[in-house]
């Protein structure tokens, strides 16, 4: 018999604050793309989210030979311009400091993914799967004597020695997975 694992407890709230991460990150490069656009247009969406201040630099300084060729420093062709990149620089800085994985689709358009396997908890071995196994053989005992009497399901966590609680929020049972280190 070969060893299958089993899903102990997936936290629910872990991947939403996931995926707010991610949408933060997407606001913010498209914050970016806008900043950008008043000095220059961003036609590659993945090269610019690279690094932001150089794609925007390169491309002010290609758009501009002329001051280029007068042997300036970048500094001064930006001041000589008028262009004020701080705003910029302060959303990459946000946008790097933000751990989140931005993807992009064939058209360039950014979207995320959020790999539920890594806010799960799965079992390690036999014996783990014969406790899940048996705790939830509890929970649908107490959710079959729950169609004939009342039952208090906070009052089961002290009963389970806190192995297992019922989530008011969730409406939902969650396995301490504690049990489980």
């Amino acid at each position: 018999m070969t060893f299958k694992k089993k899903v102990i407890n997936t936290s629910i709230e872990a991947i939403q604050e996931a995926e707010k991460r991610a949408k933060k990150k997407i606001s913010i490069l498209n914050s970016a793309v806008a900043e950008a656009g008043k000095h220059i247009e961003v036609t590659y969406l993945k090269k610019f989210s690279e690094d932001f201040m150089n794609y925007t630099v390169d491309k002010i300084l290609s758009e501009n030979k002329g001051l280029k060729d007068l042997n300036l420093s970048t500094e001064k062709v930006l001041n000589l311009l008028e262009i004020d990149l701080n705003n910029l620089y302060e959303l990459q800085v946000l946008f790097e400091e933000n751990e989140s994985k931005i993807l992009f689709d064939k058209n360039g358009k950014p979207f995320y993914k959020i790999d539920k396997n890594d806010y799960t908890l799965f079992t390690k071995n036999e014996e783990e799967n014969k406790k899940v196994d048996a705790i939830h053989k509890f929970i649908d005992a107490i959710e079959e004597l729950e169609k004939h009497v009342h039952i208090y399901k906070g009052g089961i966590t002290p009963l389970t020695s806190n192995l297992l609680r019922y989530d008011l929020r969730l409406m939902d049972w969650e396995i301490n997975q504690e049990y489980f280190r």
